[in-house]
This record gives C-alpha cells, sequence and structure tokens, in this order.
C-alpha cells in the first residue's frame, strides 16, 4: 500500500506532468480572451428608435406609482417626472431630434400634469396640490376685490400716506409697518368690519398656502421642467434643440460657418417658441441658457470677422431692454 501511494505521490508531481497542467490551464486562458476579443468586435444589433421608446415606455409602466389618494413625500412623487426627464435629455445629448424624442419630452410633460394632481405631505402635517397654487393666488386676487368694494380707496389711501410720511421723514421706512389689508379692516365701519376681518382671515389662509406649495414647486423645479418639456415636445422646440445641438458641434469640428447658421436657425425657432411658451420667458433657467448660447454665437461671429446684421428680436425673451443683433 505504502508503495502504490509512493507511486502516486511521484506520478502526480512528476515536474513533467506540472508543467503539462500549467500549459492546459494557459491555453484554456488564451481561448477564453480570444473568444471575448471576437465577441467585442462582432457587429451589434442595431435596435430602432422606437422600439427604444417602446421599453422605456413599458419600464415606466411597470413603476410603482404613487398611490392618488394617499398623500406622499415629495420626492418620492416627482421621480417619475425625473425619470422621464432624463430619458429625454439622454435622447438630445446624443444627438437625436426626432419623433421618439418629442414623445419623450411629451411623456415627461404628461408625468408633471400627474405630479400636479398627487397628494404631497408636507413636513407641517398640511397636505398639498402643486397645481393649487395659481388658485389659491385667484382666492387671494378675488378677496381683495371684494374688499376693494367694501372699503373703497382705503387700501390706496393707507399706501399714500406712508409714502408721505416716508418722503418727509426717511427714517420713517424703517418704523411704520407696511400697509396690509388687516391694518385697512382695523379702521373699517362697525358694520362691516367682522365680514372684513373674516376676508383677512381667509386671504392669510390662501396666501400661506400658495407661498407653501410654491416652496414644495420650487425643490422639484416644477415651473422649470414644466416650461421646458413643454418647449421639448413641440415641434417648433425641437427644431431649436436640433439646430443649436448642430451649432456646437460645428464649433466643436471648427466649421464655424456652418454654426453661424444653425445658431441663426434655433435662434428664429426659439423665438417662435416662446411665442407659443410664454412661459419660457419668465423661466430664468432657460433665459440663462438662451444668453449663453448668445454668447458663444458671438464668438463664433468674432472668429469670422462678421458683424451680425441679421436682427433677431430677443430682447423680450432674455429680459433685455434693447434689440439683441444676430
Amino acid at each position: 500500500m505504502s508503495q502504490n501511494t509512493s507511486h502516486n505521490s511521484r506520478f502526480w508531481h512528476d515536474p513533467s506532468r506540472i508543467l503539462l497542467a500549467e500549459e492546459s490551464i494557459l491555453a484554456m486562458t488564451v481561448v477564453a480572451a480570444a473568444c471575448l476579443y471576437l465577441f467585442a468586435w462582432m457587429p451589434k444589433p442595431i435596435v430602432p428608435p422606437a422600439a427604444k421608446e417602446a421599453v422605456h415606455t413599458l419600464k415606466a409602466s411597470l413603476v410603482r406609482r404613487p398611490n392618488s389618494e394617499s398623500a406622499v413625500s415629495l420626492i418620492a412623487a416627482a421621480q417619475p417626472m425625473m425619470r422621464a426627464i432624463r430619458h429625454a435629455r439622454k435622447c438630445e445629448a446624443r444627438g437625436v431630434f426626432d419623433g421618439s424624442t418629442r414623445a419623450a419630452w411629451q411623456t415627461a410633460a404628461n408625468e408633471i400634469r400627474q405630479l400636479a394632481l398627487l397628494p404631497i405631505a408636507t413636513t407641517n402635517g398640511r397636505v398639498i396640490r402643486l397645481w393649487l397654487q395659481e388658485g389659491e393666488e385667484a382666492r387671494i386676487a378675488a378677496i381683495e376685490e371684494i374688499l376693494e368694494e367694501m372699503l373703497p380707496g382705503q387700501f390706496a389711501a393707507r399706501v399714500e400716506q406712508r409714502r408721505a410720511a416716508v418722503a418727509t421723514d426717511p427714517a420713517l421706512d424703517e418704523v411704520l409697518p407696511p400697509v396690509t389689508w388687516s391694518s385697512v379692516v382695523d379702521y373699517a365701519p362697525a358694520d362691516v368690519h367682522e365680514h372684513a376681518f373674516n376676508l383677512c382671515l381667509m386671504r392669510e389662509d390662501a396666501k400661506k398656502s400658495a407661498e407653501l406649495i410654491e416652496r414644495y414647486r420650487d425643490i422639484v423645479g416644477y415651473d422649470h421642467w414644466k416650461a421646458a418639456c413643454d418647449f421639448g415636445a413641440s415641434p417648433v422646440g425641437m427644431m431649436a434643440h436640433a439646430a443649436l445641438w448642430r451649432a456646437e458641434y460645428d464649433v466643436m469640428v471648427a466649421q464655424f460657418d456652418l454654426a453661424k447658421d444653425a445658431y441663426e436657425e434655433g435662434f428664429r425657432a426659439w423665438r417662435t417658441a416662446s411665442d407659443a411658451c410664454p412661459a419660457m420667458r419668465s423661466d430664468p433657467l432657460l433665459v440663462t441658457e438662451l444668453k449663453e448660447r448668445l454668447e458663444r454665437y458671438r464668438e463664433v461671429l468674432t472668429t469670422l470677422h462678421d458683424p451680425g446684421d441679421r436682427p433677431v428680436m430677443l430682447q423680450d425673451v432674455i429680459g433685455g431692454s434693447e434689440p439683441v443683433t444676430l
């Protein structure tokens, strides 16, 4: 028995046997590396944009959405919107400006509308809906109209009194409280005082609600993304995005003549889109984006020694008072 064991031990530990095993392992490693290399260079299947969009739509439909009846946190409620926005932006980053990209922006716009309807739980225990900000602001305006009818001219008179006092002694501006409807109602006639006081309470409640909703809308960029998605989902908005993307690419490859034409095409489309979507003009991020594009366009003109004598009226779009000459 000991002789057999010794013989087997010598067999498995023989130097030639060990070398054969190492060569076998090395050969298998080389074969595996070759297979991986060939696989990496094999032609990949081309997936049509429509198929990619269908897959994205299917994934979005499978995402668990917040219950429309129970209040949820703002971040949880906004996740479908942000996911759809990232998909649309990713399409544009690849230079894809076709029907699938427009559909992606339209999906994002639909998600924003869904977000606006969801009940959002706030940190102070209240439940809000983002679309109600405009409604609360309209309620404030309606209450102020009723108060003005009940106390005609009194609010304006007290504002004028304060202005005159400050004009006489500027130091009073830090001392005198601002004029509010509550301060006006304090001096209302007895027959309307109670009614006016209750209206002031309703106005204060609407004001607090509007301010709370505005803060929560700011957290997720609700107003900005609503304007941006409406812009991207429109045909002229897609034209503007595509032209400005081409302009940036042409600058990168030093095709400045093509870049100049593409910039001007994009600005004309942006002008048309802003007429159809006025919210674009009041959104600071979109205005800043347009100003940055204008600066890069002027750099292209400088490179081409072009005076840029083709006017495109964008002063009201970017918030300026003078016409922007392109």
